[in-house]
């Protein structure tokens, strides 16, 4: 009976034993030692100890885990051109009860210089770059794996370029001589055959023509291959709008050494139907309500009907155009009807306006002229007068942004000149440009601004048309003011308007989550009775702050406006709600 009883114990004993966890490795420490600044940090950085990533539940655990980052910064040391690196690690306690800490001690050895670069072709092929030279590929001599990555991407992008559509890289290797601390680099590559671009073969169009998409092309028949015009030509299909995927690829050469280009695309949608909403203390609420017909024919035609109104305007819009690859450019139309209410005039507008455009340096620079001939019907200091106008817009535009609502680079600047005849005679011009430059860690803020000059010569203001007239003031313009209120005001505290303009703006933004932006701004402009933009008239100067929501079809702008210098007929504060960043 006593052994049974021993037995019985023993087993509850063993039970109790093993119903609690193993007691976890105490909290470990982790040291780098030997290793330059900006090199402890790209190991830290790699290491799985570092990051905390796992517990170890024993001292042996914490070991292997030590060991495979000795392995990770080994690799590391080599790929920073460090080929005599050596990495040791032990694991230390300082005091019976303390953490455990795991010690590298990194021994980098001289930084290994490319004193020579050798190419390497896996297939047979004549003709093609033997040197990096030849490809136009500069050296620097760091062993680094990120300078030989780029060197080899350049010269890989050179034959991309210059005839070779499946070339690829093969491997590197760096042989070290470790009694010089020099090496030499050996980038081998598979260029295959030297090919010219040859026929476009399409599947996957339902509605548009190929004629249409092989006029798109940007090379000339029977030209040496270039993967950057195949690129361009990608950017051109999508550009249409008519097509929700696009892949384009060259396909393996024939024997005269021609290779077909493949395109295979799924279109879009044809019709499509949008609205907006906006709102502003000075405009009050605002919307627009869109039809869009794509690719009425097959050849990229598009017709959009737009309909907008707020308490000040309201407007309908039939804009039509036509591509003409060739040019390349495109041809448009556009008839629109407006009626406009503001305490500056009342006008009711009808225009008509057809042009062609023309597109420059990978369609970045545009062109345009257009002939247009336009009536109104306007009521201002109780006088009533009928306008009849003939103009031919004139006009160059720079647009390389990325983004029409949220733009993140680029660069988008204009200049346009339109000489009036009819009524009176007179030419007016103005020139715009914004930018903005993203500064951080992972770009999180912004620094954006914009500004616009305008001008008009041969008429006098007064025998100016009021809705020819430049004004300022509002959402689109100074910020705190509103909409035309910027400048003098006649007896009745009611805008005058000018024959010159000047505005600016600047705007920081900090993103403060994925999704939310907080802006800070200051918005300034003048309206003058000169012909010319006069920077010695008074500057009306608003400031304000607002926040930015981003959504999948681009940011919702909430902004509030305050007037510097304050007028007695001004409003303390003005409130912006739209779509889109101002700029």
């Amino acid at each position: 009976m006593n052994f049974v009883r021993h037995v019985i114990a023993a087993a509850a004993a063993a039970a109790l034993l093993f119903s609690f966890p193993a007691k976890a490795q105490e909290a470990y420490g982790v040291r780098i030692d030997g290793a330059p600044e900006d090199l402890r940090e790209k190991l830290e950085t790699i290491s799985d100890l570092k990051r905390g990533l796992r517990d170890y539940p024993t001292r042996a655990a914490l070991r292997r885990a030590a060991e495979r980052d000795a392995a990770e910064f080994r690799t590391a040391l080599s790929a920073s051109g460090y080929y005599a690196g050596a990495v040791e690690v032990d694991l230390v306690q300082e005091t019976q009860d303390g953490p455990v800490n795991a010690v590298f001690t990194v021994t980098t050895g001289p930084a290994f210089r490319i004193t020579a670069y050798e190419i390497v072709y896996q297939d047979a092929g004549e003709g093609r770059p033997a040197t990096l030279a030849e490809a136009g590929v500069e050296t620097s001599g760091s062993a680094d794996g990120a300078a030989l990555r780029a060197r080899q991407t350049e010269f890989l992008t050179y034959l991309l370029e210059n005839g070779y559509p499946n070339a690829q890289i093969v491997t590197r290797r760096a042989i070290a001589n470790f009694e010089t601390g020099e090496a030499s680099a050996v980038f081998v590559f598979a260029s295959g055959p030297k090919a010219r671009f040859g026929d476009i073969r399409i599947e996957g169009l339902e509605k548009t023509e190929p004629s249409y998409l092989r006029r798109l092309r940007t090379w000339e028949d029977g030209e040496t291959f270039d993967r950057s015009k195949l690129i361009s030509y990608r950017d051109r299909l999508a550009k249409t709008g008519l097509f929700s995927t696009i892949d384009v690829s060259a396909g393996a050469g024939d024997e005269t050494g021609a290779a077909p280009i493949i395109i295979d695309v799924s279109e879009r949608r044809r019709r499509s139907i949008g609205a907006g909403a906006s709102f502003s203390t000075d405009e009050g609420p605002g919307g627009r309500l869109f039809f869009e017909h794509r690719n009425i024919f097959g050849r990229g035609e598009n017709l959009r009907i737009e309909l907008s109104g707020s308490e000040i305007e309201q407007s309908i819009n039939f804009d039509a155009a036509r591509p003409l690859p060739r040019l390349p450019g495109r041809a448009f139309g556009n008839f629109e009807f407006s009626n406009e209410t503001t305490d500056a005039f009342d006008a009711r507008s009808v225009s008509v306006a057809g042009g062609l455009a023309k597109l420059w340096l990978d369609d970045r620079l545009e062109t345009r002229a257009a002939l247009a001939l336009e009536t109104s019907n306007i009521r201002a200091s109780g006088e009533e007068e009928r306008t009849y106008f003939v103009s031919t817009p004139l006009s160059v535009l720079w647009d390389s942004e990325d983004d029409l609502l949220n733009p993140t680079k680029g660069v988008r600047a204009a200049l346009t000149v339109t000489p009036y005849t009819g009524t009176d005679s007179f030419v007016q011009s103005a020139l715009s440009a914004r930018s903005r430059v993203l500064i951080g860690k992972d770009d999180r803020f912004t620094l954006a601004g914009r500004a616009v000059l305008g001008a008009t010569f041969g008429n006098s203001l007064e025998g100016l048309p009021r809705n020819k007239r430049y004004f300022a003031g509002g959402g689109g313009s100074v910020r705190g003011f509103g909409f035309q209120e910027v400048g003098p005001l006649d007896d009745e505290n009611d805008p005058i308007g000018g024959r010159s303009l000047i505005e600016a703006a600047a705007e920081a933004r900090a993103r403060i989550s994925q999704n939310i932006q907080l802006a800070a701004f200051i918005d300034t402009g003048s309206v003058s009775a000169s012909a010319f933009p006069d920077f010695r008239e008074d500057f009306f100067i608003g400031y304000g702050g607002g926040i930015r929501y981003f959504t999948p079809i681009g940011p919702i702008r909430a902004d509030v406006a305050f007037p510097m210098d304050k007028r007695e007929g001004d409003r303390g504060f003005q409130i912006y709600i739209a779509l889109g960043q101002p700029f």
